[in-house]
C-alpha cells in the first residue's frame, strides 16, 4: 500500500513539473524587455519578420508540446512499477517512424519556403528609382555617424529619415566590426571595416496612411502618447517624463517611448522616434552605442534638413558628453585616476587663456600639442590614448561639448563659440566642418565643370561611362554611387586593384578640391547614376584621410 501511494505521489510530481516546464517557462518569455508587441512592428519589412517569427514560434511550441507530451506518456505508461518487474520491450514501429519523418520533412519545407519569401522581401534592395533617400551608416568606437550623400554630405549622430519612404542604408565601420540594430523597424546588419553592407526599410512614422481607418486611429492614439509597458522596463521607469540624462534614463526612454517628447531634440518636429543600437561587442564603450532613428513627415524632414544646413539646430553639449566622453572621463568629470584625467578643477576647463588648448584637445585627442607624452594633472601622471573628434563632430558640436565641460561640476571657465572652433581647426590644418556639412554650391555649376574635366577621362572610360577592354564602367559603378571615400582614394592614389582595376595614374592628385568635387559629382549624376552632390569641403576632409 505504501509503495502504491509513493508511485501516485511520484506520478503527480512528474505531471506538475511537466506542466510547469511546458507551459509556464515559455509564458515567462513575454515578461522579458524586448519581447511583445513593439518589436519590428513599425515598418512593412519588420512586420513580415515579426509575422515569420510568430509562425515559427508557434510551430516550435507545438513541437515542444507534442514531443514533451509523448515523452511524459512514455515515462508514465512504460515506467518500471516494482523492483522485480521487467517492462515490456518495444523495438520500434516502422509506420510511426515513417510518419514522423515525413511530417518533419513537410514542416521543414514549409518553414524554408516562408523564410525565403520573407528574406527576399526584406533583403533585396528596391530598384534605384524606388529609393527615396540613401544614408551611409558609419560605426566607430563608440558611436554612430550618418552621412547623407543626397544632402551635400551632411553628417549627423542620429538617423533621421522621411516617413513612408524607401530608405537605403549603406552600412560600414571605421575601425572594428559593429552591428546596427533598429528593433522596431526590423533592421539588423553588420558594419564591417572596408566594405558596405546594404539594408533598406520604410518607417511608418507619425501616421501610417495606408492603415485601415480603425487601425489607423488606434495607431495614432498609441504613438501620440508615451507608452509604458507592464514589464521590467516600466518597473524600472517610475517617471517616464523625466529628463534623459544618465545611461539608465536614456536606455529606459528609448525602450519605453516611441513618441518624440520634450526630452528629445526632435520635439518640435512631427516625428516618431525608434531605438537604435550596436549589437556587436566592440569594446568597453559598446554599452553606450545608442542612437535615435527618427521618422518625420516630409514637411518636417525638409525643415530639419534646412535647420541642419543653416546651423539652426542647437547641439546639446551634455548629451554629447554623456555619449562620447563619459565612458572615460566619467559622468561627473572626475576621470579615472591613473587612466583618464579629470576635467574638474583643471587649468584647461577653468583658465580662459587655455580655451584654444581645450578645443585642440577635443579636436586632435592624444595628438594635441599639450598631450604629447606623459601629462601630469593634479599630481597624477596620465599617458592614455584619447580619440580625436575633428572628423566626427562639427564646429557647433565641438563648441557645445567644450562649453559643457567648462561650466559643469563647479568649473569656472567661460564659453567658446563655433567660430572659435573653426578658427582653431583651421590653425591646426584640419579641414572645415561646419554644422550641416559644407556650404552648398549650385549643382548646375559643378556638373558643367565636371563635364569639362571628364573629357580627359572619356578616352578610357567612354563618353557614355560604359567602358570596354577591361577598363571599369562608371555607369552603375557601385564605388562611384555608394563609396565617396573610395572614389576619392582611387583618384588621388591611383590604381587600386580591389576597387578600380583600370585606374593607371593618380590623376586626381593634382586637382583642386573644387575640381575633384565637380568631377565626382558629374560621375555620380550622369549616365543614369543617381548619386548625390559631393562638395569641396567634403573632398578636402576625405583627401586628408586617404591620400598616401
Amino acid at each position: 500500500m505504501g509503495v502504491m501511494t509513493s508511485y501516485k505521489i511520484e506520478r503527480r510530481a512528474i505531471l506538475l513539473v511537466a506542466v510547469f516546464l511546458v507551459l509556464a517557462v515559455p509564458t515567462l518569455a513575454f515578461a522579458v524587455p524586448g519581447s511583445g508587441e513593439f518589436i519590428s512592428n513599425y515598418a512593412p519589412g519588420g512586420r513580415s519578420v515579426t509575422e515569420l517569427y510568430n509562425i515559427l514560434a508557434k510551430i516550435c511550441l507545438a513541437i515542444l508540446l507534442l514531443v514533451e507530451g509523448l515523452l511524459l506518456v512514455a515515462i508514465i505508461k512504460f515506467r518500471r512499477k516494482s523492483a522485480d518487474e521487467r517492462p515490456v520491450q518495444t523495438h520500434g514501429n516502422l509506420k510511426l517512424e515513417i510518419g514522423w519523418t515525413l511530417a518533419a520533412a513537410v514542416v521543414q519545407v514549409y518553414i524554408g519556403v516562408i523564410t525565403i519569401n520573407v528574406m527576399t522581401e526584406v533583403e533585396v534592395i528596391p530598384e534605384p528609382e524606388n529609393i527615396g533617400i540613401t544614408v551611409e551608416a558609419i560605426a566607430y568606437q563608440w558611436g554612430w555617424q550618418f552621412r547623407y550623400p543626397d544632402y551635400n554630405g551632411m553628417l549627423t549622430d542620429d538617423l533621421v529619415v522621411p516617413a513612408h519612404t524607401n530608405v537605403k542604408l549603406e552600412i560600414t565601420s571605421r575601425d572594428v566590426i559593429h552591428s546596427i540594430f533598429i528593433p522596431e523597424l526590423g533592421v539588423k546588419m553588420d558594419a564591417v571595416p572596408g566594405r558596405f553592407n546594404l539594408w533598406w526599410f520604410n518607417a511608418d512614422g507619425p501616421v501610417n496612411q495606408v492603415l485601415a481607418e480603425g487601425e489607423r486611429a488606434s495607431r495614432v492614439e498609441k504613438e501620440r502618447k508615451v507608452t509604458t509597458r507592464p514589464d521590467i522596463v516600466s518597473f524600472f521607469n517610475p517617471r517616464p517624463d523625466r529628463d534623459v540624462t544618465g545611461l539608465e534614463d536614456r536606455v529606459t526612454y528609448l525602450a519605453a517611448s516611441r513618441t518624440v517628447e520634450d526630452v528629445s531634440p526632435y520635439a518640435k518636429y512631427d516625428a516618431v522616434e525608434y531605438r537604435g543600437m550596436c549589437t556587436e561587442i566592440c569594446g568597453k564603450g559598446h554599452y553606450n552605442m545608442y542612437f535615435r532613428t527618427v521618422a518625420m513627415t516630409q514637411t518636417s524632414f525638409d525643415q530639419w534638413v534646412k535647420d541642419q544646413q543653416t546651423g539652426s539646430t542647437e547641439a546639446d553639449g551634455g548629451a554629447i558628453y554623456q555619449q562620447k566622453c563619459a565612458s572615460c572621463h566619467g559622468a561627473d568629470g572626475a576621470g579615472v585616476p591613473g587612466s583618464f584625467p579629470p576635467l574638474v578643477n583643471v587649468p584647461w576647463t577653468n583658465d580662459d587663456t587655455m580655451k584654444d588648448a581645450h578645443i585642440e584637445v577635443v579636436l586632435k585627442g592624444s595628438e594635441a600639442s599639450t598631450l604629447q607624452g606623459p601629462t601630469e594633472v593634479n599630481g597624477v601622471v596620465y599617458n592614455s590614448v584619447m580619440q580625436p573628434w575633428h572628423d566626427t563632430m562639427n564646429d557647433v558640436e565641438i563648441a557645445a561639448v567644450v562649453n559643457h565641460e567648462r561650466i559643469s561640476w563647479g568649473n569656472k571657465g567661460t564659453e567658446v563659440s563655433a567660430e572659435d572652433v573653426a578658427r582653431v581647426r583651421a590653425s591646426l590644418g584640419l579641414p572645415p566642418f561646419p554644422a550641416g556639412g559644407a556650404e552648398p554650391i549650385p549643382e548646375s555649376e559643378l556638373l558643367a565643370e565636371g563635364e569639362n574635366l571628364y573629357a580627359a577621362c572619356a578616352s578610357c572610360h567612354g563618353a557614355d561611362g560604359k567602358a570596354m577592354n577591361g577598363v571599369p564602367s562608371l555607369a552603375g559603378n557601385t564605388t562611384v554611387l555608394s563609396d565617396v571615400k573610395g572614389t576619392v582614394a582611387s583618384l588621388v592614389n591611383g590604381q587600386d586593384k580591389e576597387q578600380w582595376p583600370g585606374v593607371k595614374s593618380p590623376m586626381g592628385r593634382s586637382m583642386t578640391d573644387r575640381q575633384l568635387s565637380a568631377l565626382i559629382t558629374y560621375m555620380r549624376k550622369s549616365w543614369g547614376n543617381e548619386g548625390g552632390v559631393v562638395l569641396p569641403d567634403e573632398i578636402q576632409r576625405l583627401r586628408n584621410e586617404v591620400q598616401k
